[in-house]
């Protein structure tokens, strides 16, 4: 069986994520999918090894803008995922919040697992979210951005791309430690939109994330949640997804 297949048939969860589950989608948005699966024995147990598939309409190097016919599909293996959750790693955290309007396919396995998202949550998510906020402020300055991308800070002064992700990865950091969730579509939708249009100026962009930086500061301090998951839950958790999933 090749890893195509163990994905088709080993999917307990997919989801659209992006922008159509932030709710800062425009009629030209390309779709964003993340889908976790469990392997057969095989990548588990045996000597082979699998730990994410990815599939593009749009290759990551062409020259073409993506459209709304293109579509970016991720499929982690349920234990990259649970690693990657218990890291408390933005894009998977926000897996585990999808709202029931983002959900593509979800089995008995994958609303267990959703059922379970507050184990993975703790004060990591400020080293996480704060970390990927400063990488997409570091690129937003320097104006890294090449081919389509450096057309866009031509035109606007910046990438509109890494300020949007800069303030949102701040705006969701702060939700989380603070709630310990995150509600989608985002109520800062519209200031996101904002930015992908560059109606801000990259002095507002720059002032806006070192206010929400120190915010975040503050939330950690105030924040009620555990400093680490719990790792022999979430180590049960995953043993009794895999062992449902090869019964089943």
């Amino acid at each position: 069986m090749d890893i195509k297949q163990i994905t088709e048939q080993g999917t307990i969860l997919k989801i659209i994520s992006g922008s159509y589950m932030y709710g800062t989608n425009t009629p030209n948005s390309d779709k964003d999918y993340i889908g976790i699966c469990i392997p057969t024995k095989d990548y588990i147990i045996g000597m082979h090894r699998f730990e994410q598939l990815e599939e593009r309409t749009n290759p990551s190097n062409s020259d073409k803008k993506n459209s709304k016919a293109d579509n970016y599909y991720t499929c982690y293996s349920l234990s990259k995922f649970i690693k990657l959750a218990y890291d408390n790693n933005p894009n998977i955290l926000e897996v585990l919040f999808a709202p029931k309007e983002s959900i593509v396919y979800c089995d008995n396995l994958g609303k267990h697992l959703l059922e379970h998202r507050k184990l993975f949550v703790s004060k990591r998510a400020y080293y996480k979210f704060m970390g990927y906020a400063i990488a997409q402020k570091r690129k937003l300055i320097t104006k890294q951005s090449e081919g389509l991308r450096a057309k866009i800070v031509e035109k606007h002064g910046y990438d509109t791309k890494y300020a949007s992700h800069l303030i949102r990865l701040l705006y969701f950091g702060i939700e989380i430690l603070r709630t310990g969730e995150l509600i989608f579509p985002t109520e800062h939708r519209r200031y996101l939109i904002q930015i992908k249009n560059g109606e801000w100026s990259l002095s507002q962009i720059i002032g806006k994330a070192a206010y929400l930086e120190n915010y975040l500061d503050e939330s950690l301090k105030s924040s009620s949640l555990p400093e680490h998951p719990n790792l022999e839950e979430i180590n049960r958790l995953q043993i009794n997804l895999i062992e449902s999933f090869w019964h089943k």
